[in-house]
């Protein structure tokens, strides 16, 4: 019989199942914990998403940031990055830890009902001591949260062609604890619904080759928790469970 030892003490274990199909599927880092065991009985295909390292809302009228990235990570229902009646000239900054050609949203109880589209941007020139960053708009994007004309309405991921994002801080923004990351921004076409919850953020992969996993083996897989925030994975002709067992 097989028996594993790990390369240092733990002091936590939980577990999960996860459900995964033909596309895409995510599920975002348990926090705290530095590593995953998982285990699909069929063959399937694993990646690793960045991590989303900032998530401020810019209100234009009181000229104000406010970090959420917490309650966009946290994995739990009872918090949620508030778009509340985001307006168009609100703005949600989003600081990664590397280049993302999309993300996965995941709406809670208050979902947009207004009918509007998202101006998804990414930083293409850093900021300086005396200006701030510039931001182009992505190209070929495509919108998995809208529903009957309304955006951010229902669970799916924005996508777009991988842009040239470099590396920057928030500069003259005066963001609160804006570290120096790969930076994209979004702000409605019309004022979103009063209520516009967010439980989950997840920045996507810069590519779909994902890793080939054999099926009935069982994988360790040691976080970079600096980098990566979640995992996304997908079978190629069926749906699958994944057995995952958090380690911390």
């Amino acid at each position: 019989m097989a028996v594993e030892a790990w390369d240092s003490t733990i002091r936590r274990l939980e577990g999960e199942t996860w459900s995964i199909g033909t596309t895409a599927t995510y599920l975002a880092l348990k926090p705290g914990f530095r590593e995953v065991k998982l285990y699909c009985a069929a063959d399937w295909r694993l990646s690793l998403c960045p991590k989303l390292v900032h998530a401020l809302v810019y209100t234009n009228s009181s000229a104000t940031y406010v970090e959420y990235v917490g309650l966009g990570t946290d994995r739990s229902d009872a918090t949620h990055v508030p778009l509340d009646a985001l307006g168009t000239s609100d703005i949600l900054y989003m600081g990664v830890s590397d280049p993302t050609r999309g993300f996965y949203f995941n709406i809670g109880t208050g979902a947009n009902a207004e009918a509007s589209t998202l101006d998804m941007e990414y930083c293409s020139a850093a900021a300086t001591q005396a200006s701030a960053p510039t931001f182009s708009d992505v190209a070929s994007d495509s919108d998995g949260t809208a529903s009957g004309g309304a955006t951010l309405a229902v669970d799916g991921v924005y996508t777009f062609t991988l842009p040239a994002c470099v590396r920057s801080g928030l500069g003259t923004l005066n963001a609160p604890a804006a570290s120096v990351c790969y930076w994209y921004r979004f702000k409605p076409s019309a004022t979103l619904s009063a209520t516009v919850d967010i439980l989950e953020i997840i920045p996507v992969g810069p590519n779909t080759t994902y890793g080939y996993m054999i099926g009935g083996v069982e994988y360790t897989v040691h976080l970079d928790l600096a980098h990566v925030g979640a995992l996304v994975a997908a079978h190629a002709s069926t749906s699958a469970t994944v057995n995952a067992s958090w380690i911390q």
